[in-house]
């Protein structure tokens, strides 16, 4: 019996390459989202997941699996309106999951990020914000923001629910995702596209000598698809295991793209943590493993913006 996935935010940059490709594997997939988008053979739902009453009403009935996609994912507009993060990310969450129970779902797989371990130690006990850290499953949560706090503290519902009620929970925390389709999006990535296609300076916020790792949207759908295939539980990173600072990604870009990008250096901003690294090793003992550098990936990506936007 073909197997029906339900993925809330399918409309979005990740949610709909993820929906794209499982509907090519063959699942039923229903979306769910507040902003309507054509993907062949893909249901859609219209619905605001932080109304309770509207969601209860709306579930689809005979769901095997979610894959719950839909969040606010910006940190600095955490900070602007940690109440509306906290009901779309956490409260939110905790209906889904609740539903889910009581519809008999097997699989609940949601995004989380990074940001959920913070500065790894508690904010007042960091004596060198600056140290270089890498991230692995094992270390504590200790996140610097309210969009951080939402995603360990969803983490740690699905755990419960896990625990509680033999619901397979799986968190996929991402590092920062860039691919194609990604023209609405205002992360790094397709700033510094538009400022090639548009002739324009980008603003690079404090030194750029911030680093991150970036992975290839291609690749966190491959890591999705294990994670619902394989009944992955638990917290898992995702990433390319290589981490550039925003100077380093924009030399990259230049590289890549023969083009020559206008930077200008602004204020740093607070609550980010200043480095990222990864260890991927538990995602690759699972069978995960990423296929784009960082120059295929941003050539993918720059070739999608001219065709979109440089006309």
């Amino acid at each position: 019996m073909t197997k029906h996935i339900l993925v809330t935010g399918g409309s979005g940059f990740i949610g709909s390459a993820i929906a794209t490709h499982l509907i090519g594997r063959g699942y039923r997939i229903t979306n769910l989202d507040m902003v309507y988008k054509e993907i062949v053979g893909v249901d859609f739902i219209e619905c605001d997941i932080r109304n309770r009453q509207i969601l209860e009403e709306l579930f689809p009935e005979n769901v095997d699996g979610v894959i719950h996609m839909a969040a606010i994912t910006s940190v600095l507009q955490s900070k602007k309106d940690p109440a509306g993060v906290f009901a779309t990310n956490l409260d939110a969450t905790s209906t889904l999951l609740e539903l889910s129970r009581t519809s008999g779902v097997k699989t609940f797989h949601m995004a989380s990020s990074n940001a959920a371990f913070g500065s790894i130690l508690p904010p007042r006990r960091v004596s060198n914000p600056n140290v270089d850290k890498t991230l692995n499953e094992d270390l504590p949560l200790n996140p610097l923001t309210p969009y951080g706090a939402t995603k360990a503290a969803a983490e740690m519902l699905g755990a419960a629910y896990c625990d509680s009620y033999g619901i397979t929970f799986g968190a996929l925390r991402l590092t920062n995702v860039y691919g194609t389709n990604m023209g609405g999006k205002d992360s790094i990535v397709p700033r510094i596209m538009r400022s090639i296609i548009n002739g324009s300076t980008i603003e690079v916020y404090g030194d750029g000598l911030q680093w991150r790792d970036y992975i290839y949207i291609d690749d966190v759908v491959s890591a999705f698809t294990l994670a619902l295939e394989d009944e992955w539980t638990g917290p898992t990173i995702i990433g390319s295991g290589i981490s550039y600072s925003v100077l380093d990604l924009i030399a990259a870009v230049e590289r890549t793209t023969g083009e020559k990008i206008k930077v200008n250096h602004g204020d740093a901003k607070g609550g980010e943590m200043r480095g990222v690294r990864v260890d991927i090793s538990l995602a690759r003992s699972l069978g995960f493993q990423p296929q784009y550098s960082i120059e295929e990936g941003l050539a993918k990506v720059y070739r999608d913006f001219v065709a979109r936007e440089g006309q």
